[in-house]
């Protein structure tokens, strides 16, 4: 009863999605070495915890430099007012 084309066509969507993902990484990695996009605003956009982010920087050779804490006085300061 399995249909080979529509099995065939869910993993082609799958890689689809998957080399999508993987370009708008790079593209934000890139953004981030040139210094126009935060470490935060990487895992905003991807839907990711920032250690993630820390994770893949490593993978792709990019290191944290230059950290900024404002980001994350920002995120501790919104945490205690709840």
């Amino acid at each position: 009863n399995a249909n080979p084309t529509a099995f065939l066509e869910k993993i082609k969507k799958l890689f689809t999605e998957d080399k999508k993902r993987e370009k708008r990484t790079v593209e934000l990695l890139k953004q981030y070495e040139n210094s126009e996009i935060s470490v935060g605003k990487i895992a905003e956009n991807l839907n990711i915890e920032r250690e993630n982010v820390l994770r893949l920087m490593e993978r792709h050779n990019i290191y944290l430099v230059d950290y900024d804490f404002e980001e994350d006085e920002k995120t501790i300061e919104k945490y205690l007012k709840r």
